[in-house]
């Protein structure tokens, strides 16, 4: 009797730790903003937009989402483990300073500039100042080689506020191609 009580402990104690190594394997490791690592293979991932037009700050974008991020469906916040990538592009420029259109009147996508990476996990973001706290949603900064910017979104300047809810509208904003629906708050105004 001795032994199956052993058996039985033993079997318990595995259990346990399989489930505790499951549940890690789907949260995700923890980020503060600026820690983020940029994902050697973002470009094979899903777009979640594609050629986003900033006329305004002169810029061209290309969003792309993680699978796991891609599996939200509609009307759902995104789950823990979602990552978003988006490259920064600088419009072509006429003589005159402003942005070359094309033929289908789109901004001219010029040469890579920044590129952002957010990270949504929970935990995420524990020395980020509840002001400007966004969920579990963590930002880095990237210049067009890969190397981190020396950029307020990976400090937590109080200029980081205008930068976290420009990058958060990412993830919140109204996506009529993907029928997402606003879901988690984030203060930002059409900002893609």
């Amino acid at each position: 009797m001795n032994m199956n009580i052993k058996i039985r402990v033993i079997i318990a104690a595995a259990t346990l730790l399989a489930g505790c190594s499951v549940l890690q394997m789907f949260t995700g490791p923890k980020y503060e903003d600026g820690e983020v690592p940029l994902p050697k293979d973002y470009k094979e991932w899903p777009k979640y937009l594609s050629a986003v037009q900033r006329p305004d700050a002169k810029q061209v974008r290309e969003i792309y989402v993680n699978p796991t991020g891609s599996k939200t469906q509609a009307g759902q916040p995104f789950v823990d483990g979602t990552m978003f990538v988006m490259e920064n592009y600088a419009a072509v420029l006429g003589a005159d300073g402003n942005p070359v259109t094309g033929a289908d009147g789109k901004l001219q996508k010029g040469n890579l500039a920044r590129v952002f990476v957010m990270s949504k996990n929970e935990g995420n973001g524990s020395k980020v100042l509840p002001e400007l706290k966004n969920g579990d949603w963590v930002f880095t900064s990237y210049d067009a080689g890969g190397s981190k910017t020396a950029d307020p979104l990976n400090t937590a300047a109080p200029v980081t506020c205008r930068w976290r809810a420009r990058t958060m509208c990412i993830a919140t904003t109204n996506i009529s191609r993907l029928g997402r629906r606003r879901t988690e708050s984030s203060g930002c105004r059409s900002c893609l």
